[in-house]
């Protein structure tokens, strides 16, 4: 049964085999003898290239995860070996390494988040957020008022905010501070654009977003100016050390499961590999959303 070979038998047999094939015409008497042959081989190489495909463990985008998602992709591999078992896979010390570098990320990354400077951040992104939507929000609604002058104000302030995407919340800080930068300079540069604020009253909420997105980038820069001073890893340093971790573990499987494969480290593989496509799947989505969004910045 070819189910039951091993890669080492599969390919001795299909060595000698080729070897045959070589010694054609003098070994083989005819075409049909060649074919004969040629058949015989085939599930050999057939078993060779399945085996090898299902040992590999698919490449995990990491550096597009965003931190909460890649902390939790970590936590679900973790999880998936334990359930497998680390001692039977032969993976005990890789493990251990990734499980240590894991809590200690994921520690430092609960200490990081629940500093005052941290949670001011976030009341101020909420509130630029929160200015930009309504921004939107309320000039689409003018974009189809009876009144073509009212009409055409809702359609210019639109015009101004969607050249930049359509989605502006969900970018990362960063990127959110410099856009939301631009479309206060652009409303302010452009008589048009200001008379449209005007006959829609939305002054106030051009103010708002424009006073919490300037708060935002000085409160950043503090959190910035304090990460810097710190002297235990950052976040970002400990993703890219248990990136490493991981990848060192996943290699280590992989050789395990060619060099002594078993039916155990194929549904491990499998589950592991069905974690890998849910994460790199959101990325997926993520980048065909911002593509769909336009360009982030002028």
């Amino acid at each position: 049964m070819i189910d039951k070979y091993t890669p080492v038998s599969a390919a001795r047999r299909l060595a000698t085999q080729i070897t045959h094939i070589n010694k054609f015409p003098t070994y083989v008497p005819n075409a049909g003898g060649l074919a004969f042959i040629l058949n015989q081989a085939m599930p050999n190489l057939e078993y060779i290239v399945k085996l090898n495909h299902k040992n590999m463990i698919k490449s995990a985008t990491l550096g597009r995860y965003r931190i909460k998602e890649f902390i939790q992709f970590i936590r679900n591999s973790l999880m998936i070996i334990d359930q497998h078992g680390s001692d039977k896979l032969k993976i005990k010390f890789q493990y251990k390494k990734l499980n240590q570098q894991f809590q200690q990320l994921k520690q430092t990354y609960k200490q990081e988040n629940q500093s005052e400077i941290s949670t001011k951040l976030l009341e101020l992104d909420a509130r630029r957020d929160q200015a930009i939507v309504c921004l939107r929000m309320i000039s689409e609604g003018y974009a189809r008022h009876p009144q073509p002058a009212l009409a055409a104000a809702g359609e210019q302030v639109l015009e101004c905010i969607n050249k930049y995407g359509t989605r502006l919340y969900s970018l990362n800080y960063s990127a959110e501070t410099t856009v939301l930068n631009n479309i206060a300079r652009d409303l302010q540069a452009s008589p048009d654009c200001t008379k449209a604020i005007q006959d829609m009253h939305l002054e106030d909420v051009v103010k708002e977003m424009n006073k919490a997105n300037q708060e935002f980038e000085k409160v950043f820069i503090q959190r910035l100016e304090e990460t810097s001073r710190e002297e235990t890893q950052s976040t970002r340093e400990l993703v890219q050390i248990t990136s490493e971790a991981y990848r060192t573990l996943t290699k280590h499987i992989e050789a395990h499961a060619t060099l002594t494969p078993s039916v155990e480290y194929l549904l491990f593989i499998d589950h592991l590999n069905e974690n890998i496509e849910h994460f790199n799947q959101i990325v997926e989505r993520r980048k065909a959303d911002a593509e769909n969004d336009g360009p982030l910045v002028a």
